[in-house]
């Protein structure tokens, strides 16, 4: 394997990380959310907000990582 494909596998498994890193992240909010609501309780606005605010953020970087991802594959047809 070369240096440079090294390097490009080394930026896919980087993004996998990552990607299981953020889905594990909305999974644990989405259950606290749901626990919490389960338990008849509504979540305080803040709360509702920070959850939103991160989602924002999470969204942002799965789209980085799919252009990342679709970019590799879109090079790996050519080679």
């Amino acid at each position: 394997m070369s240096p440079s494909d090294r390097q490009e596998l080394i930026k896919v498994l980087q993004a996998h990380a990552q990607t299981v890193a953020i889905c594990e992240a909305c999974a644990t909010t989405t259950r606290d959310l749901a626990t919490e609501v389960a338990r008849g309780s509504t979540p305080r606005l803040a709360d509702l907000r920070t959850t939103i605010a991160e989602a924002e953020r999470t969204l942002v970087d799965l789209a980085g990582i799919r252009e990342e991802v679709e970019r590799l594959m879109a090079a790996l047809r050519i080679a």
